[in-house]
């Protein structure tokens, strides 16, 4: 690598061009976001659960109208 200093303020565009380095953003995105996916897979939670499209819908189960009471 290059000798820069720690304190030495480079950009990491002229640092890649020192090196002559190609970064490809979308590989490195698509690469995280499989890493990501592949972390929550490994847990149990509702996220899990939503991303395999397992969730079970059935209404809220909150307060109910006072219209429809008094209708009935």
């Amino acid at each position: 690598m290059e000798k820069i200093s720690w304190t030495d303020h480079v950009r990491n565009e002229k640092l890649s061009l020192r090196v002559k380095e190609q970064r490809n953003i979308l590989h490195e995105i698509s690469k995280r976001k499989a890493n990501w996916i592949g972390h929550i897979l490994r847990r149990n939670c509702l996220l899990k659960r939503v991303i395999e499209g397992k969730i079970i819908g059935g209404g809220g189960g909150g307060r109910s109208d006072r219209k429809t009471k008094k209708k009935t």
